[in-house]
């Protein structure tokens, strides 16, 4: 459940369509003003993810050895579809940060034994280096949030931000098993991920066809699952290579990856290839069909024990 998935029901009314206009009076009438103004300020990111893809990343973690009484972080959860599908097995005590207050008031009627903040995740007051593991969807887009706590480098972009944020609260050993557009590993500034690196080890990514999130989103786009732990102070690091980019040949021309996927193409369930309009420049997106055992796949891939 999301906002992100009919964001035309708020549109003003001159370019809102026809079919809309009887439920977007409704919703109107139904909510109070500042409720209204927090649904549509989700809509860019108040997405739902697809139940395969959180259930792969439980069993990534999984697999990785976390275990039963872990304390999981979701720094913007929804309703709360990973509390939801997370194995009994694996539950502890579990924290969720979910902007939209009528989102969080279902997040906290469904989960009454969880923690959630009906707040921005820069107004959150959390314990860093205290989460076993953060888990979830960031929100990605580029935009910027206000946090002076955070340096404006890894503010400047909303996804950017949510992975040094969750890396401030995941403890030493802890894991982020994070949803990200995928310019966190392919875009040619690589503040974010040298920043990451300085601090965590990638244990690996997972690539997944931009039509992984059209039934459930209403969007095409291509993002990456990735998985990294949080070094403790001192050690060296392990894990991959990921702060540069190589390319690879396709179809229509050569195509700037993450280092890490051009070493490991398996780890891409799909063909990249390049995709434009004659109004926009060719784009690298990542063609194909998701199904579980592609995505069993990739997750057996993963490095067993490393939490």
């Amino acid at each position: 459940m999301g906002w992100g998935g009919i964001p035309g029901i708020f549109e003003s009314d001159y370019r809102r369509r026809e079919e809309w206009d009887k439920p977007a009076e409704e919703l109107r009438k139904l909510l109070t003003d500042d409720e209204y103004e927090s649904a549509r300020a989700s809509t860019p990111n108040a997405h739902f993810t697809s139940p395969m893809v959180i259930s792969a990343i439980w069993a990534g973690l999984q697999r990785m050895g976390l275990g039963k009484g872990a304390q999981v972080l979701e720094p913007a959860m929804g309703v709360g579809h990973f509390f939801g599908m997370q194995p009994e097995s694996m539950q502890g005590h579990r924290t969720g940060v979910e902007l939209d207050a009528i989102t969080a008031r279902i997040a906290k009627k469904l989960y009454p034994d969880s923690t959630i903040f009906q707040k921005g995740f820069e107004e959150t007051p959390l314990p860093d280096n205290y989460f076993d593991a953060v888990v979830g969807n960031v929100p990605f887009g580029d935009y910027a949030v206000h946090d002076p706590s955070m340096k404006r480098q890894f503010t400047r972009a909303i996804h950017d931000y949510f992975f040094a944020k969750s890396l401030e609260k995941t403890r030493p050993g802890g894991v982020m098993a994070l949803i990200t557009s995928r310019y966190t590993m392919d875009k040619e500034n690589d503040a974010i991920r040298k920043h990451l690196a300085e601090h965590a080890d990638l244990l690996g990514a997972i690539r997944l066809p931009n039509t992984a999130f059209k039934g459930n989103a209403g969007t095409e786009v291509t993002t990456d699952i990735l998985f990294l732990r949080k070094r403790a102070p001192g050690a060296h690091p392990s894990g991959e290579s990921w702060q540069h980019l190589e390319t690879i040949d396709s179809p229509d021309g050569p195509i700037a990856v993450n280092e890490y996927f051009a070493r490991h193409p398996e780890m891409m369930l799909g063909k990249m290839k390049l995709e434009g309009t004659m109004y926009r420049g060719a784009e690298p997106t990542l063609e194909g069909q998701l199904t579980p055992a592609l995505l069993n796949r990739a997750v057996e891939a993963l490095p067993k024990g490393a939490y």
